[in-house]
């Protein structure tokens, strides 16, 4: 079975193949972020992808013309449509969304505001982080682009949850999910790079969650009001005044808030260079 199959979605290929050449014409540096990232994740270490129904792609633009000159590509020659609802998102022939979220000098902010229909505006707090210090390169059947890591994941998906918390309450559970998968699939990762964190009283899944927290660490250390956001809304889930921890859970006869709450405290240790 071919990678994009075992991605769970054929219409992959073409989507990423429209990318590089419309973004090699135009200079633009693009990665995946969310589902395209984490599910590849998940296939390269022989798990199930997770079910998706669009493609993100951080863009790293310049300008505001660059980007309608990106999205103008895209519709002009490789036959997507605008959507009616959402101007960061453009419809792929195969009737795929597909979000492209600018950043870098086209941001004020952090925060992006363009010309279209619906959604206009968005704030990508996290996506030059990202784009500096938590990308790899990744072959897909002979497609090679940059995605995000997993760190860089969970990272976006707490960012976007706290944007939209009524909106977005599938990111904590791809972040639950994370947690629990990672300890088996960077055994040797963790080991390697974080052996002294066994040395107090943490299982082996304890000190995984940490050193996923200490590795979103290493993205943004240098970003403090990032820092401090990302602490906060740790904050927030951990005292009770959001819904993260509840939105965590996937299994309700085997996982309850407390049990998400002791993974956020153990992440926020981890992201605060707490051993």
């Amino acid at each position: 079975m071919s990678l994009y199959s075992k991605l769970g979605n054929t219409l992959l290929k073409d989507i990423v193949a429209d990318m590089i050449a419309a973004s090699n014409d135009l200079r633009i540096e693009f990665f995946g972020v969310g589902a395209l990232a984490r599910n590849t994740w998940y296939v390269e270490n022989d798990l199930p992808a997770r079910g998706t129904k669009d493609v993100d792609f951080g863009v790293y633009i310049p300008s505001k013309e660059v980007y309608q000159q990106l999205k103008d590509k895209l519709i002009q020659q490789y036959g997507y449509t605008a959507s009616s609802t959402n101007a960061f998102c453009i419809i792929s022939p195969q009737k795929m969304p597909v979000d492209l979220l600018p950043f870098g000098e086209i941001a004020n902010n952090d925060k992006v505001l363009v010309e279209g229909k619906g959604l206009t505006s968005m704030n990508l707090e996290g996506f030059v982080e990202v784009h500096l210090n938590g990308l790899r390169r990744v072959d897909i059947e002979g497609d090679i682009i940059n995605l995000c890591s997993i760190p860089s994941v969970v990272l976006l998906k707490l960012i976007a949850f706290d944007d939209r918390p009524d909106q977005r309450t599938k990111d904590p559970l791809d972040v639950a999910s994370i947690f629990k998968v990672y300890p088996s699939v960077e055994s040797d990762f963790i080991w390697h790079h974080y052996h002294d964190l066994y040395d107090g009283d943490f299982s082996h899944d304890d000190v995984a969650v940490k050193v996923i927290g200490c590795e979103v660490r290493k993205l943004i250390v240098e970003n403090a009001a990032l820092l401090d956001r990302v602490n906060r809304i740790l904050d927030d889930a951990i005292a009770g005044r959001s819904k993260l921890a509840a939105y965590m859970i996937e299994d309700g006869q085997k996982e309850n808030v407390a049990m998400m709450v002791e993974r956020l405290v153990l992440f926020k240790s981890g992201l605060n260079n707490e051993r």
